[in-house]
């Protein structure tokens, strides 16, 4: 097949896992646009703070993978531009053995150190009586995150083959029963430690049929066997991985962290008002949300291809789109945005002129270094890219505890932007600009 014809059928799928993400998101953004209200009302400012910082931490053991989820998407691509089945698999099995060890060696650190934990100190709670209670839904939640390390590898597979579309029905599905799960838990008056369990065993359970779909039905080559699992590969993962984790690290911290450094330093009531914000506000970059988990193996197979006019042209489009609907949305919230929150959520949530007004700045930032990331990971030319990230995100962090203390939650979001621009900003673009100006080579003659 020639260049054009491969530039167009990328171009289609691509196209492809764009619409579908639409519906899925839709599906994602409607169920929590109703979810958040129902839950913040039924549980108290408290309790969905303390809801909400489990989550957060959840978020943050994510890169305890060590990259190999991410670098698996990198080699599912590689073997798809080849179209090298024995590679695929090779490499699929081998990324289950290692996250499932990942995930038993989790769980015996957890083991260990359990009892030295006291959770009515860590969530700064108001009564220590709760406790208890909070220890319970930790627990449990910690328990289906770490199935879901492994089970999480389906729509890793599927991004690689460039079949996001199946994976988003997936997720979609998940979305619809997280809410559904919500609204009758509460009805059934169920309390905290339910309410957490059925939020986190709704995504990975639609992760876990989405991964048994693909053994068995889907791409039946891809199924784990034994004599797949590879020390190579796994050898290769975890050095491309290495980068992902410090990429990983340094995300974490900027989009996770924050709801733990409220609530350490003002509260679990103060996370409603940040989250709410942060929620609302991130809606801003729907549509880079929508293209991006697409764009990454699309952009993947053309670099293994030697397709650069295609990489050239769509990148540009790409943040042509995403700015504009970025900044448009980002004005919206900025003018309209407490009182968006006040009629979603109710006035406990309602966030402070400032805080939204850094947020939607922050927001546009996110969405140009996006965009910038996309080339580098798909490329594999990370490694300047994630240790100025793991700087700035330590800087970040060192800014956002300074600055709570000294002017509330405003200081966090400040603390993120300020380190973006004196440290990432520059370095990442420059880098993404000489790799986009490498010539095509002959392969995609």
């Amino acid at each position: 097949m020639g260049a054009k014809p491969l530039a167009a059928a990328r171009t289609r799928r691509l196209l492809q896992g764009t619409f579908s993400a639409v519906l899925s998101k839709a599906i994602m953004l409607g169920c929590s646009a109703v979810s958040i209200p129902i839950a913040i009302r039924y549980l108290g400012t408290e309790d969905f703070g303390v809801w909400i910082t489990i989550s957060t931490t959840l978020c943050m053991l994510l890169v305890f993978d060590l990259g190999v989820a991410n670098s698996l998407t990198n080699f599912i691509s590689e073997a798809y531009a080849r179209d090298d089945r024995e590679h695929a698999s090779t490499f699929g099995t081998t990324a289950l053995g290692v996250m499932s060890a990942v995930a038993l060696l989790l769980a015996g650190i957890a083991w260990l150190i359990w009892p030295a934990l006291h959770w009515d100190q860590l969530f700064h709670l108001a009564s220590p009586s709760e406790a208890p209670t909070v220890g319970r839904a930790v627990a449990a939640a910690l328990a289906i995150f770490l199935v879901g390390l492994p089970v999480g590898l389906g729509p890793k597979i599927l991004g690689g083959y460039q079949e996001l579309r199946v994976a988003n029905l997936f997720v979609a599905a998940g979305s619809l029963c997280n809410l559904i799960s919500i609204i009758v838990l509460v009805r059934l008056h169920a309390g905290l430690v339910a309410m957490v369990i059925a939020s986190s065993a709704s995504i990975v359970g639609a992760n876990l049929v989405c991964l048994l779909w693909l053994w068995c039905f889907h791409k039946p080559w891809m199924s784990p066997r034994l004599r797949h699992f590879n020390r190579d590969a796994a050898r290769r993962m975890m050095q491309t991985g290495s980068e992902f984790f410090v990429l990983q690290i340094a995300g974490l911290v900027v989009f996770n962290s924050d709801n733990l450094v409220v609530t350490h330093y003002l509260g679990p009531t103060q996370v409603a008002s940040y989250s709410v914000a942060w929620r609302l506000v991130g809606y801003a970059s729907v549509v880079q949300m929508m293209i991006m988990p697409s764009l990454w193996p699309a952009f993947s197979e053309a670099f293994d291809r030697g397709d650069m006019t295609w990489v050239r042209r769509t990148f540009h489009r790409t943040m042509l789109i995403t700015m504009a609907t970025t900044l448009g949305l980002s004005t919206l919230f900025a003018l309209a945005g407490r009182w968006i929150v006040r009629v979603w959520a109710g006035k406990a949530a309602v966030p402070g002129e400032e805080l939204i007004l850094l947020m939607c700045v922050w927001v546009l930032i996110s969405t140009f270094m996006n965009n910038t990331s996309t080339i580098l990971v798909a490329k594999g030319e990370t490694r300047l890219q994630a240790w100025c990230s793991l700087v700035a995100a330590v800087v970040n962090l060192a800014l956002s505890i300074y600055w709570v203390q000294r002017i509330g939650a405003v200081g966090v979001i400040l603390g993120t932007i300020v380190s973006y621009l004196i440290i990432l900003v520059i370095p990442q673009t420059w880098q993404t600009l000489r790799v986009i100006r490498q010539p095509a080579s002959s392969q995609s003659m």
